[in-house]
Parts: structure tokens; C-alpha cells; sequence
């Protein structure tokens, strides 16, 4: 049994939601898990007076609110208030309040846009297309000028947003900016395949005549897409439409549209969970 750990405080009937990472919260210890696992992405906005409101009201732990409360009036910093939170709660093992500790050292002396940049890609990493895409555009209008690596990374990930959100012209359009930056064979490539998505067959091969280097890519990138193809023929979609379709031929209607119903919800459930 000693591996057991108690926990502290009430279970909050209301949850409070934790917007930096789309997170409701009913205990205490959900938030020392949080900041556990989170601690390089930590702000101080993330511990505002709302949170130590719902510490004191909903969790009944006032002693430590009233900690919390005084740290923030003494202009304490974001690693004394997370420590007070974890040494009160005594969730995590001391190795990994050393870590955490360490990691909110490193993070004190990244700048805003190192953060954003991190905090940026952990959305998208997530599948949280939009919240990340709103970081990327602060990003954009906010680097400082002679930070091209950075912006360049901005435009690559905004290309691949669009690209999961079906936007391939949007996508061609930040590839082409991250290319016109770096001038890699990547960006080239990353390019190319937006354009062919988005243009008619004609559209492309008449762009692809005037674009010597996209040309010789292009070569490359046909066989991708084939390659591509053959995975999907070998898949469970291309097998299950293969089967709807013998169901339409055999005028089993029935079996048909529900298969289709089936499908179609799934590809929109999907895309509502990337796109939230």
C-alpha cells in the first residue's frame, strides 16, 4: 500500500477549465499533473486570480489559496507559485519536483517568442489546428526582423495546418514564402504538392513546363503520390467502399447508406477534432 497517495481537498462539482491546454479540471491533483507534465509550457496567465478562487471555493482549500494570494501580491515568480502548489498538494516525488523546477528555470529564460514557438507546435502536435494556427499568426506579425529561421518554421507549419484543413491553396502559399526564405529542397517539395492538389491537371503541367527545378521535384513527387495510392488500395477504407459498392450493385440500399452514413460521420468527427 505505499504506493497509495491521498488526496487533498474536496472534488469540485464545477470544473475549472484550464484554457491553455483544453483541459477541465475537478481535483487538485489534476492540476499538480498538469504542471507535471507541462512544466516548459507553463505562464504565469495560467495562475490567475480565478484559479485561486476556484483553489478556495471549490477544491476548500483555502490555506493554500491564501498562499497562492499573497505570493501573487508579493510579485513572487511563476516557479515559487508552482512549487507552493506542488509542495502543498505532495503529489509528485521529489525527482520529479526537481525536474519540474529545472524546466521552469530553462523556460525563465526563453523570450516571448520562443515560448509561442513551443507552445505553437504543441498545438499542433495535439491536432489543435486552430489554436496553433492563431500562435503562428501572432508569430508572423510580431518575430523581430532577422529572425528567418524562426519565420521560416512559421510559414512551414501554417502550410502544413491548411494541408490538414483541406486549404491546399492556402498551403501552397506558405510553403512558397517559407521556400522564397531557405530555399530548400523540402520546402520545394512541400510546394509542389499543394499546387498539385489544388490546380487542375492543365494548370499543372503548364506550371510545371515554366518551373525547371519544381519540374525535376516533380518527378519525385509522382512517385510519392503512387506510393501513396498503393497504401490506400491495401487499406481497410479502399476494402469497406469496395464493399458498399457491391451493396449499391446488389440494390441493397439499406446497407449502402447506412455504410456511407457511417463513413461520412467518422471523416467528420475526424475533421472536427483537428480543426477545434
Amino acid at each position: 500500500m505505499s504506493n497509495v497517495k491521498m488526496c487533498v481537498g474536496a472534488r469540485s462539482d464545477t470544473p475549472y477549465y484550464m484554457k491553455h491546454f483544453d483541459t477541465e479540471l475537478y481535483t487538485i491533483e489534476e492540476l499538480c499533473y498538469i504542471i507535471t507534465n507541462n512544466a516548459f509550457m507553463l505562464e504565469e496567465e495560467d495562475f490567475g486570480d480565478k484559479l485561486i478562487t476556484w483553489i478556495k471555493e471549490s477544491l476548500l482549500l483555502e490555506p493554500l489559496a491564501d498562499m497562492l494570494d499573497n505570493l501573487k501580491k508579493s510579485g513572487a515568480s511563476l516557479s515559487e507559485i508552482v512549487m507552493t502548489i506542488l509542495g502543498y498538494v505532495g503529489y509528485n516525488t521529489d525527482k520529479e519536483l526537481e525536474e519540474v523546477k529545472s524546466l521552469l528555470e530553462q523556460s525563465s529564460h526563453m523570450d516571448q517568442f520562443d515560448k509561442k514557438l513551443s507552445k505553437a507546435l504543441m498545438y499542433l502536435e495535439q491536432g489543435r489546428l486552430s489554436s496553433a494556427l492563431d500562435e503562428y499568426r501572432f508569430l508572423e506579425d510580431n518575430l523581430p526582423q532577422g529572425a528567418r529561421e524562426e519565420l521560416a518554421k512559421v510559414y512551414h507549419n501554417q502550410g502544413v495546418i491548411y494541408t490538414k484543413k483541406f486549404n491546399f491553396m492556402e498551403a501552397a502559399e506558405r510553403f512558397h514564402k517559407e521556400y522564397d526564405m531557405v530555399h530548400t529542397k523540402s520546402a520545394l517539395m512541400s510546394y509542389i504538392f499543394a499546387v498539385r492538389i489544388c490546380m487542375t491537371e492543365k494548370e499543372y503541367i503548364d506550371y510545371m513546363a515554366d518551373n525547371k527545378d519544381a519540374y525535376l521535384l516533380s518527378m519525385e513527387l509522382e512517385k510519392k503520390m503512387k506510393d501513396a495510392l498503393l497504401m490506400y488500395d491495401a487499406g481497410k477504407d479502399k476494402h469497406f467502399l469496395a464493399t458498399l459498392s457491391v451493396y449499391k450493385t446488389e440494390g441493397d440500399l439499406a446497407s449502402y447508406k447506412k455504410g456511407m452514413k457511417e463513413i461520412i460521420m467518422r471523416m467528420k468527427d475526424d475533421y472536427r477534432n483537428m480543426c477545434n
